[in-house]
């Protein structure tokens, strides 16, 4: 296979950081953030040649590959996502930290089809569209489960 390697690097500066912090958020496990992003890059080099230019973009590609990685694993090693209640330890930790604590423990309390919503438009940085191609669902049924979402992490805010 003969690849652009200037344009996968292009790639992988621009879609790595969200790429990662989207695994991170998402597993609380860097080290395993790190198999996968690789893993997944791996892969996405391996069938560059068969991404459909014409389907989903390519970020939207990439997380999808993500995703079906952390699925993998998952189902491998049959364990649940767990909280880190080492986050809780905030004796000496700035309010950004605190806000980000927060942050988590209101996603803790969502579905988890609505924290993948959330993760992959704010962590992601995808656009509805390309989560729509990420999750394979329409993207006005995205906008409404996002909205919905949103309210329901308002909610339990408020509380």
């Amino acid at each position: 296979m003969n690849l652009d390697k200037d344009a996968v690097s292009k790639l992988w500066n621009t879609l790595t950081p969200k790429l990662y912090g989207y695994l991170i958020n998402t597993l609380r496990d860097r080290d395993l953030a790190d198999d996968i992003l690789q893993t997944t890059w791996l892969k996405a080099i391996e069938v560059l040649t068969r991404f459909n230019k014409r389907g989903a973009g390519f970020s939207a590609w990439i997380f999808a590959i993500a995703r079906n990685e952390m699925k993998m694993h998952w189902r491998k090693s049959s364990r649940e996502i767990r909280y880190d209640e080492t986050l809780h330890d905030s004796s000496d930790i700035d309010s950004r930290v605190e806000d980000k604590i927060l942050v988590d423990q209101i996603l803790q309390k969502l579905s988890e089809d609505d924290r993948e919503l959330i993760r992959l438009r704010y962590i992601g940085g995808l656009p509805l569209g390309e989560i729509g191609r990420v999750l394979k669902i329409n993207p006005i049924a995205v906008r409404v489960r996002m909205h919905r979402a949103l309210v329901h992490a308002r909610t339990i805010f408020k509380n």
